[in-house]
């Protein structure tokens, strides 16, 4: 039986990993956040699934999830690592600051470095070790491509993105491979905690009708994204490849959301996200 830690499996992909590998005889260690979603996941996802309370930016939780695991895996080996937890915020870069870019980081690229340095050991990355395990970084079509109003998202896909390239070659010496998922928009609990069109913190700036139209064109489509099912079975067929792809891209309407982007000239698809938002130059008015 395969080992596999997947951080964030509360809600989502992590959840519908966890549920997907767990039927299908993987032991599977699942980070929550508290006791309530540790209970709820034992006795909705069975014997083979086993909750961990652990924060992603809390190091001293992240060394104890590892003790756990250690003590409950054979001969000390982890299989497979897939980082998921994540968070997104945003707002016009006017209106936002360096804090909020901080709180983003610190979860969606900080919090993965932690997790990943302390366990790669039981991945395989010692000499002694002949394990070969492999890493599965959960980033975003948001990773290579860029959209207004998400800025501290965007970036902090961009840098796992960078991030994954650059230890994947480091972790050839160890055999351990690393694997990007970029997900395009996917049903999940995220789209729900973004603040309304008629109820956020820029109502009373110049931003107020555009965020309505980017709520309207972003938000309530992300919400008839591709399912988290579909994104947890690609996963679960590219962890059992024995030469999986160094990315995956798994959206709908992939053309407009992924390949256009990168057909089109930058100041070509500004001006079409503008036109579509209804970004006007303010200069150009007066």
């Amino acid at each position: 039986m395969k080992t596999v830690l997947i951080t964030g499996v509360s809600t989502g992909i992590g959840k519908s990993c966890a549920q997907n590998l767990s039927s299908n005889n993987y032991k599977v260690f699942g980070t929550v956040r508290n006791k309530h979603d540790s209970e709820k996941l034992k006795n909705e996802l069975g014997e083979n699934f086993y909750p961990i309370i652990m924060d992603v930016t809390n190091i001293k939780s992240i060394y104890l999830a590892k003790e756990i695991i250690e003590k409950n895996i054979p001969n000390k080996k982890l299989d497979i690592l897939i980082n998921n937890a994540g968070i997104a915020l945003g707002g016009p870069i006017k209106y936002i600051d360096a804090d909020i870019f901080r709180k983003q980081f610190e979860v969606n690229l900080f919090g993965v470095v932690s997790v990943t340095n302390i366990f790669l050991e039981l991945l395989g990355a010692t000499k002694e070790n002949n394990h070969q395990g492999k890493i599965v970084m959960i980033s975003s079509i948001s990773g290579k491509r860029s959209y207004p109003f998400v800025s501290p998202y965007v970036a902090s896909k961009h840098a796992l993105e960078g991030f994954s390239d650059c230890i994947r070659k480091e972790l050839m010496l160890y055999g351990i491979d690393v694997i990007l998922i970029e997900p395009g928009p996917v049903k999940t609990a995220i789209w729900d905690k973004a603040p309304p069109p008629n109820d956020n913190p820029f109502l009373k700036t110049e931003y107020k009708s555009i965020l309505k139209s980017f709520y309207n064109v972003v938000i309530e489509q992300g919400k008839l994204g591709i399912t988290s099912d579909i994104v947890s079975t690609k996963i679960k067929k590219v962890i059992e490849m024995k030469k999986p792809k160094t990315r995956y891209v798994i959206t709908g309407k992939k053309f407009i959301n992924y390949t256009l982007p990168s057909i089109l000239p930058d100041r070509i698809f500004d001006k079409l996200t503008a036109k579509m938002l209804g970004i006007t130059n303010l200069k150009k008015k007066n």
